[in-house]
């Protein structure tokens, strides 16, 4: 897409935003954004995160699971950068769209829930955008997907195999009982795709290479992460599709995006001989193919529900097993009482025990090997918020399981671990921060300012004596690698550069001789200082509230000097008054220039200083 059309889509998307925030706010009680920026409507939602406790209990409100709360909230924190949206980078233009347009299709969700809501939600779309359209590309990123995996793998036997360990036999066989013959890959679904294609064990080895010309493919910290969250995010398109239902706008314009930038990088491998595949051929695909596809998005989605009500009977069928386990072993007990310990019926009993005992063990195995289903089995709900608690309390297991089926984090959750850290040195949260700065490919940069804030946290954690070093860096290093935000953590120093100059510059005004400190105030008579010591006098005198504001150090003077001297209650003083009142001034003021300057200059100092060490230490260009 390009820039101009991304700038007007942007641009309606923040209009239709406000409208829509405009409406919830009655939904939400706060009040309505004062204007239609993003950032007008994030201060709004984050209103009613302060009004109503939390971020879950607004997608209550909202009609949102937690997990699409706080998607929605992650996406609108974001878009607060892009209201500028004339002169973003293309990079930053990207991201900007794709985040504005989930948050609108998010706020479908919202307004079929709540049938009062009535924004309006069209754009002025381009002329490739529609259903049809969609359709066909919808098809080219499913079939190209696969045809990447096959062409990588080039062995059915071994792709097989590789399915065996990343699927529990169930799935396989579903998959393969779908499949066209020579063509496992035919009967999977798309998120089983994705989970194939996005393996951060296999990508690197097997499908890196073909988008090394995505330069484009950056909404996350990865290639891997981007590509693993577009397939994700297309599942709900693909199964409107299935089911003839028909895309919004929005929908389609996201299709469009994702569709752009998946097949670029896969066009040029097929041009330059690395891809057999033709991604322009499998769009421009006749009519048939495309109704074929269809039909195939039908069946594969009917036996994914047939499964899906097969599986509920099996949960139900494990729990009777469970209950009947109880009642052998009462059984067990009752039969050996009146049977004087028979080996014949112990025996039996035996098998039949053991017997249910390993059905239910090939039960567990098969739905723990999906990290997901393990957590489901463990009772954590599969979002980023229960990783962010696993994270900072050190239950390094749900960690792992997060981690290894996907789920996403940012630099923040290590961050409240190290802080938890500082209270009570567990080992566990040190294992976890261990780990999960080894494994980042997951993590979403958050921000370009996390690295100069992560050294600032340390900065801190040092001054208070709750620094672990050798853990912290681990954090340092990875969000410090980026070079955007090295780029960022550079100009906070300079700025620290400029500020200690400018502290410096004021010290001096303030650091002089008496002499010299009423020479210069008596360059207009003096008649500027006694004006300031007389309204510095009455405020004080008159004032019943206080004034909790930060005095300069020349109004702490004025104030000083008028409250010693009282004359200066009247409107004007003597000239013997004047001149021992302007020595107590310059006194006072070089005084307090003492107090507040030199403390402040050194901590500036050694902040400087220590970005410097940090810098030196980890690599980060200055």
């Amino acid at each position: 897409m390009n820039n101009k059309t991304a700038i007007a889509i942007i641009t309606r998307s923040r209009d239709i935003i406000a409208l829509a925030h405009a409406q919830l706010a009655r939904v939400l009680s706060v009040p309505q954004p004062e204007n239609n920026s993003f950032d007008a409507s994030y201060r709004m939602l984050d209103d009613a995160r302060n009004e109503n406790g939390n971020w879950i209990n607004v997608g209550e409100l909202l009609g949102f699971n937690r997990q699409q709360m706080l998607d929605y909230a992650d996406h609108l924190r974001g878009l607060r950068n892009c209201d500028d949206v004339q002169n973003l980078d293309p990079g930053t233009l990207n991201k900007c769209l794709i985040a504005c347009l989930q948050i609108v299709n998010l706020l479908e969700l919202a307004k079929h829930k709540h049938p009062q809501l009535n924004w309006d939600s069209r754009y002025s779309l381009p002329d490739e955008t529609s259903e049809d359209n969609a359709v066909r590309q919808m098809r080219a990123i499913e079939l190209l997907i696969r045809q990447v995996i096959d062409e990588a793998w080039a062995d059915q036997q071994k792709l097989a195999e590789r399915l065996r360990t990343l699927f529990d036999k169930d799935q396989v066989a579903r998959i393969m009982k779908s499949a066209e013959k020579d063509n496992i890959l035919s009967g999977t679904l798309l998120e089983q795709l994705r989970i194939i294609f996005s393996n951060k064990e296999d990508y690197p080895n097997y499908y890196e290479a073909y988008f090394d010309s995505a330069s484009g493919l950056n909404y996350a910290s990865s290639t891997r992460e981007t590509l693993s969250q577009f397939l994700q995010s297309l599942n709900h398109i693909r199964n409107k599709i299935a089911h003839h239902k028909k895309l919004t706008e929005s929908e389609m314009l996201l299709l469009n995006e994702y569709f752009d930038q998946v097949v670029e990088p896969l066009r040029k491998a097929h041009q330059d001989g690395r891809l057999k595949a033709d991604p322009d051929a499998l769009y421009h695909a006749p009519a048939e193919a495309i109704k074929a596809y269809q039909m195939q998005l039908e069946k594969l989605n009917a036996a994914a529900e047939r499964n899906e009500v097969i599986v509920g009977k099996m949960n139900n069928k494990l729990t009777w097993v469970l209950a009947g386990i109880v009642g052998i072993v009462a059984i067990t007990g009752v039969t050996l009482h009146f049977s004087g310990g028979s080996f014949v019926n112990t025996e039996i009993i035996k098998d039949k025990v053991s017997d249910v005992q390993e059905k239910i063990s090939k039960v567990k195995q098969e739905t723990s090997q999906d990290p997901r289903k393990e957590l489901a089995n463990l009772g954590v709900q599969w979002d980023r918020g229960t990783m962010e608690q696993a994270i900072k309390h050190g239950d390094l297991r749900t960690v792992k399981l997060f981690n290894e089926g996907g789920m996403t984090w940012n630099s923040l959750f290590l961050s409240a671990a190290m802080t938890e850290f500082g209270k009570n040195k567990s080992k566990n949260i040190a294992d976890t921060i261990d780990y999960i700065t080894a494994h980042p490919e997951n993590r979403i940069n958050g921000s370009e300012y996390e690295c100069r804030t992560e050294v600032d946290y340390m900065r801190d954690r040092e001054k208070k004596g709750t620094l672990n070093e050798a853990l912290n860096g681990k954090i340092v290093r990875l969000v410090c690698a980026d070079p955007q935000a090295q780029q960022i953590f550079a100009k906070n120093r300079q700025e620290a550069i400029a500020r200690l100059g400018e502290l410096k510059e004021n010290y001096a005004k303030y650091n002089k001789p008496q002499a010299a400190c009423i020479k210069e105030l008596m360059k207009d008579k003096g008649d500027a200082v006694a004006n300031d010591i007389f309204k510095a006098r009455q405020a004080a005198a008159y004032s019943f509230l206080g004034n909790n504001t930060r005095q300069s150090i020349s109004e702490r003077a004025a104030t000083a000097t008028g409250m010693k001297f009282t004359d200066y209650q009247y409107s004007s003083v003597s000239m013997k008054v004047f001149r021992e009142s302007l020595k107590y001034y310059c006194d006072r003021r070089l005084e307090f220039a003492n107090e507040d300057y030199p403390p402040l200059i050194a901590d500036v100092k050694d902040q400087i200083d220590y970005y410097d060490k940090v810098a030196a230490k980890y690599g980060i260009k200055i």
